[in-house]
């Protein structure tokens, strides 16, 4: 195992970040190509955890986004193992144990080889107003702090997130939209959520928005300043609970498909208590999935056609869409079906780029 060393490293850690920032923002921004595929797996946390963590894969690149809550170790570590997951980067949406929890035990583990390190800017933690959170709040800059003397020990770059920038995992372009800009007087729990990053990802023809834990608030602002985020796939926002997901909010996204991981959901309830007023108001707009009652759920876009696969409670249909220019096809998949099987989504998949290209229409999801 990787051994810790004493915060000495912590300046150079700042360098690093420095430097590395220059980086992340320089360089014309070239849009991907929509033939090469983009895969998005929702990361099935198990009976014992909570959280956050997604998986990012392009042209042979990996970003894990976010790692769940420290009750998740061996859950998270046997999913990457088994998917062969060794080498990846990692991007933190904020700084919040179920979403940090497991960041420094994979850097310590020699299985993983961690390439970079995406975390949100924290000049906005540097004060604590005290009160009954600030124990907590004080135990979030601990842990920033030791995932940066981390990185630099083990010479992993490191880049503070800000909005405008963008970086790439293999051929996908990750742009920050928002992050890191919300003040309040109260510096709790709600505060960390609204100075989440939010991230929309571009690959295989397709976008995938995913913003942490921002709440209404934060979600009142962005409309406000017209920062487009239409997607065509949604990671809903706080565990799709009804703190966050305003309406107004889902319908700017509008997405074809979005999913939410919430510890009120089960293999047998797609959604209870936290996100279910939530999950039906996505389900009016998009084909909605849950991550413990799904499993996990791997989307993957080529040229904007979107496949689903996902271990339980699926099936797949084949449906028109409406995208810009004509009338496309897409994948769709219905909740509380019998289980999903791979050969059969292949034929549909199949079935949906044949009638795109016998019809000159468009052979996607796409906005």
């Amino acid at each position: 195992m990787k051994r810790w060393k004493m915060p000495c490293l912590f300046l150079l850690a700042a360098c690093v970040t420095a430097v590395l920032r220059m980086q992340v923002t320089a360089g014309e921004v070239r849009q991907p190509d929509p033939s090469v595929p983009l895969k998005v797996t929702a990361i099935d946390y198990g009976w014992e955890g909570w959280g956050d963590g997604t998986m990012i894969e392009s042209d042979g690149e990996c970003l894990l986004m976010d790692t769940y809550m420290p009750d998740c170790e061996d859950t998270l570590k046997d999913f990457l193992r088994e998917n062969g997951y060794t080498k990846f980067a990692i991007y933190l949406s904020h700084y919040h144990g179920d979403h940090l929890g497991n960041i420094r035990n994979i850097m310590w583990d020699d299985d993983f080889e961690v390439t970079h390190v995406y975390l949100p800017d924290d000049t906005y933690m540097e004060e604590s107003t005290g009160g009954d959170y600030a124990d907590l709040f004080g135990w979030f800059q601990s842990m920033d702090r030791g995932i940066r003397e981390l990185a630099a020990e083990q010479n992993i770059p490191l880049t503070d997130l800000h909005a405008g920038d963008s970086f790439y995992v293999g051929n996908a372009l990750v742009e920050i939209l928002y992050g890191a800009a919300y003040e309040s007087d109260l510096h709790e729990r709600s505060y960390i959520n609204d100075n989440s990053l939010v991230a929309r990802i571009t690959g295989g023809g397709i976008r995938y928005l995913t913003c942490g834990d921002i709440e209404k608030d934060v979600e009142a602002d962005i409309l406000d300043n017209e920062i487009d985020v239409s997607a065509d796939l949604f990671k809903m926002s706080h565990h799709g609970g009804d703190t966050s997901n305003s309406v107004a909010y889902l319908e700017a996204v509008d997405p074809s498909f979005a999913f939410f991981n919430s510890n009120g959901d089960s293999p047998d309830d797609f959604a209870d208590g936290w996100a279910e007023i939530s999950a039906a108001n996505m389900m009016e707009i998009a084909n909605v999935h849950s991550v413990r009652y799904n499993g996990n759920i791997i989307y993957t876009a080529r040229d904007g056609v979107i496949t689903v696969r996902a271990e339980r409670n699926v099936s797949p249909q084949l449906m028109t869409y409406h995208a810009p220019g004509g009338i496309g096809f897409c994948m769709t998949f219905q909740q509380f079906n019998d289980q999903q099987d791979p050969i059969e989504t292949e034929k549909m998949r199949s079935a949906a780029e044949a009638a795109a290209a016998e019809h000159g229409l468009i052979p996607a999801v796409y906005r």
